[in-house]
């Protein structure tokens, strides 16, 4: 991912104004609004349907209940994955939606469009 993602910026000519690094984030010093999860991003791209607390879908741009379902505790993650094995249906439309918004949100060329508008200006 970081070998595509420096291909990506790279390819846009931006290089000299991005700074990708593959780091726990655990070391960073910066400060920060949020956090997003790689990983939930991930399988919302591969069409899984996601269970997440709160606080972690926080920094997603996601639908609750279309892209991914929300639960807050350990009973309620169980209860809603318990229902979406349940409801085979309902997990296959949640996944779809998760990655068409994934495709729309957060590829790279959605991802770089704000970019490339702001450098047309300069």
């Amino acid at each position: 991912q970081l070998a595509y993602g420096h291909e990506q910026v790279a390819t846009q000519g931006v290089a000299d104004r991005v700074d990708l690094r593959l780091q726990d984030y655990r070391e960073e010093q910066g400060r920060y609004d949020r956090i997003v999860s790689i990983e939930m991003l991930e399988a919302m791209a591969m069409g899984r349907p996601v269970v997440a607390s709160r606080q972690a879908y926080e920094g997603i741009d996601a639908e609750p209940g279309r892209d991914l379902i929300v639960a807050d505790g350990s009973q309620a993650e169980a209860d809603a994955v318990i229902a979406l094995l349940s409801d085979p249906d309902r997990a296959e439309a949640i996944g779809a939606a998760a990655r068409a918004r994934v495709e729309a949100r957060y590829a790279w060329d959605a991802r770089l469009a704000p970019l490339d508008a702001m450098l047309e200006h300069i």
